[in-house]
């Protein structure tokens, strides 16, 4: 019976109903929406046995990070104590096709790892078996484990797929494994796994690998850590040489690298955590303002029921019934609105996991699990209860007589009850400025980051990446590819330049990174290499300060070198680069020495909110040295400006790779547009996550002030017409409700002021080129809530100075 009167009453006011609804739907489903997104991220644990004891092992140089090198992995595999196991990894791409001769070749992303990965990380093949330590030995069987969608689409679910072969990069793999769906090391890209080979020349290898590790039981990461800073000596005794030939002891001496040892989720997620934890906590700051304003709805509909519940007091109703009707209600309205909140989550993750950042980590784990719908419900029930409390002490406090006087004359309810209703409005207004304030300061970022030269112009470039497979394909024969490559698109009537790179800018990937002794200096400098073609420049408009471009291809010669403005500042203390050209860079140790040839603009390669730094630029060239030098890169990005349409510019690409060689692909074909806004993506999604905070806590509060003022003229409507009728200006009237709505404005505003001065400090990390104390971030996001309080003010201004006095009397 109850239940019933309950769906009654609310059908009665269905105009508070719905609006109760939507206020509850968007503070539960945006907590819902980012909880679910915190804690598959940050906090869930990683889908493996024992999560809590892997750790990533790497290494730090002067507070930089830098990647591993088999050498290090190999002496601690076999002296550490403090690991039961340690693996490495890194992940990239493959050409892949099937044995078949026709099948089309497909670039895959792939990841190296060693036989101990799989072991430490414990997760069981979905058929078949994981690597063996014999097929890490050069000249080992040549085997590939692949997963489970690449198993159902490449093969058709075949049962007999271990032992059948693959052919990735033009060479036959046996197929000995494959890997379940979930299984997404290192990230869910990843399709196929081939093992590491070991080095046999003796040297400590590729600073281009990550590391992976399990704790041995009961010890710490920082545990782990110190003793692996302590194995440092045992590296360079096992392998005394650098891959570029240089001393691994006296590199050890002169950059004194740490070890980092962190919980593998750390890892993971660190660059994320931030941003999360802050649209988290503006998703609880919409939930605040969303339960504020259902309190204050629920005490305007407590106040229209003043008659109602003094009779039902008089007629005797205890006290306990009349707070289960209300309580019926906000259950009724909080099981509602807690459903549609979770239809809601759910559309904004899958949403989130579908068009989100490709660099979020984890991204595919998302789900709406129980953990979700449990916090909902608790979340809903807390809502419940609020709802329920505030109208039910309202009425019952007051006592039969106090609402039978109160419902029949509609006078003033007394001034604490008023007091608890501008607070509550004044909290919302509170929190609607701090959140737009943070929205604000985030739009000003995007607009600095976005106006930030990035040393290129990235208008009218298509940029694509070829990978040449190594069983195919060496020093000459690569040079030869892509200068014939680079030949031919310049041949292209809509073709302006063309360029090749092998790292691109704002890309992302390893950098080659190496150490070059400089003539007076005793330490050696360590700087960040990129291979280049000549036209490179040309194409991205990096331009040539001083000196010249390289050579075309075929005729460079490999003693010739290209330096950035930053590198001739730090090498030869020449910030203008003229006096740079014609100096000489050796090659640490003993190296081959390079002569400058030209000096180019900086160019910011990592973000755009990080400095350019200093980078030197090396010529795609058969090295004359290859004990020394790295030798031509198999995989570059060809660079193309041109007036024409981007899908033209694509298909005459792979026309032309096709003609040089059927079996190669070209991949991740985008414009340098695309890879700008790719690099500032995760900035991007934040600020549109903050801007729709902003407007619904605006939106809310603008809400809530308006209800107050209109519930305070309702209040005063007798007052207000014996006023005018007694000859008072209804101007005067007006000034007089607008007054009391800006003094509560500015209230809001100087909490909400006080709100983000506490918050300062943490949001700072997330600004760039902006102060939190920014005028013109604080005075928009000011002018926008005053604004919305403004209109939420002026409404019921105007129709207490409109009051009839004849009508008002009569009403009372």
């Amino acid at each position: 019976m109850t239940n019933w009167r309950t769906v009654r009453s609310l059908k009665r006011a269905p105009v508070f109903a719905i609006a109760m609804i939507l206020t509850l739907l968007l503070g539960i489903g945006s907590v819902g929406a980012m909880f679910t997104v915190v804690y598959g991220v940050l906090l869930a644990p990683l889908p493996y046995a024992e999560p809590d004891r892997l750790v990533g092992v790497g290494l730090q140089v002067a507070d930089q990070p830098l990647s591993q090198a088999p050498g290090f992995y190999s002496t601690y595999e076999r002296t550490a104590r403090s690991l039961d196991d340690v693996g490495l990894y890194k992940a990239g791409t493959a050409n892949v096709r099937t044995s078949s001769e026709s099948d089309d070749v497909e670039n895959v992303a792939t990841s190296w790892v060693t036989a101990s990965t799989m072991r430490l990380l414990r997760v069981r093949p979905l058929l078949g078996r994981w690597f063996t330590s014999e097929e890490e030995v050069r000249g080992g069987p040549n085997v590939a484990i692949i997963g489970e969608s690449e198993w159902r689409s490449r093969f058709g679910s075949a049962v007999d797929i271990v032992g059948k072969t693959l052919i990735v990069n033009d060479a036959p793999r046996v197929i000995v494994g494959v890997m379940p769906e979930h299984f997404a090391f290192p990230t869910a890209a990843i399709r196929i796994w081939l093992p590491i080979k070991e080095n046999d020349d003796g040297s400590v290898g590729s600073f281009s690998y990550a590391g992976v590790a399990r704790l041995a039981p009961g010890v710490t990461a920082a545990q782990a850590q110190a003793e692996l800073g302590s194995l440092l000596p045992r590296v360079a005794e096992l392998y005394p040489r650098l891959q570029s030939g240089g001393s691994t002891a006296r590199w050890l001496e002169d950059m004194k690298p740490m070890p980092v040892v962190l919980p593998l989720r750390d890892e993971l997620v660190d660059r994320i955590a931030q941003t999360l934890w802050l649209l988290a906590a503006a998703a609880g700051l919409v939930l605040l303002v969303a339960w504020a304003n259902a309190s204050n709805l629920m005490l305007a509909r407590a106040d229209a029921s003043l008659l109602e519940v003094g009779v039902r007091q008089a007629l005797g109703a205890s006290r306990l019934r009349i707070a289960t009707h209300f309580l019926g209600e906000s259950t009724l309205l909080g099981a509602i609105s807690a459903v549609l909140a979770l239809m809601a989550s759910y559309g904004a993750v899958r949403a989130l996991v579908v068009f989100g950042p490709a660099d979020v980590p984890r991204l595919e784990e998302l789900e709406i699990g129980l953990t979700t719908v449990s916090l909902i419900a608790l979340v809903a029930i807390v809502g419940m209860i609020i709802c329920m409390a505030v109208p039910a002490a309202r009425l019952l406090q007051g006592g039969m007589h106090r609402n039978l006087q109160d419902g029949t004359r509609g006078h003033s309810t007394g001034k604490a009850r008023q007091r608890l209703r501008t607070a509550i409005s004044a909290l919302q207004i509170a929190v609607a400025l701090a959140v737009s304030i943070w929205s604000a300061l985030l739009f000003r970022t995007a607009l600095q980051i976005y106006q930030t030269q990035p040393g290129f112009d990235a208008a009218e470039v298509t940029t694509a990446r070829i990978l040449l497979p190594l069983a195919r394909y060496r020093d000459s024969s690569t040079v030869a590819f892509y200068a014939r490559l680079a030949e031919q698109t310049a041949q292209v009537p809509s073709v302006r330049s063309v360029g090749l790179v092998a790292q691109l800018p704002l890309g992302g990937g390893h950098t080659l990174q190496q150490d070059f002794q400089i003539e007076g200096r005793r330490a050696p400098v360590s700087l960040p290499v990129n291979i280049v073609g000549n036209g490179y420049f040309g194409a991205m408009r990096i331009p040539v300060i001083a000196g010249r471009d390289f050579r075309p291809l075929e005729s460079e010669q490999s003693r010739d070198i290209i330096i950035s403005r930053s590198a001739a500042g730090i090498l030869f203390g020449d910030g203008n680069g003229t006096a740079a050209i014609g100096k000489s860079l050796m090659l640490a140790p003993n190296g081959p020495a390079y002569t400058v040839v030209g000096v180019v603009g900086d160019v910011r390669n990592r973000d755009l909110t990080i400095p350019a730094s200093a980078m030197l630029y090396r010529p795609q060239i058969v090295p004359l040295d290859p004990d020394a030098e790295p030798g031509p890169r198999p995989s570059m990005v060809l660079v193309v400006r041109s007036s024409g349409s981007s899908g033209e510019i694509v298909s005459a690409i792979r026309k032309i790779v096709r003609g040089l060689d059927p079996a190669v692909p070209i991949f991740d074909v985008r414009s340098m547009d695309d890879v700008v806004r790719a690099s500032t993506a995760r900035l991007s999604l934040s600020l549109a996550l903050i801007t729709v905070a902003a407007a619904v806590t605006s939106l809310l509060g603008g809400i809530g002030l308006y209800a107050l003022m209109s519930y305070m003229v309702s209040l005063r409507t007798r007052e207000f017409g014996v006023r005018i009728a007694l000859g008072a200006d209804p101007g005067r009237i007006t000034r007089l409700v607008v007054v009391r709505g800006l003094v509560l404005t500015v209230c809001g505003v100087g909490v909400g002021f006080a709100l983000h001065a506490s918050a300062a400090p943490f949001f700072r990390a997330f600004l760039y080129g902006v102060k939190v104390t920014d005028p013109l971030a604080l005075a928009v996001a000011t002018l926008m809530i005053v604004a919305t309080a403004a209109v939420a003010i002026w409404i019921p201004a105007k129709r207490a100075a409109s009051i009839d006095p004849a009508e008002a009397l009569r009403s009372e």
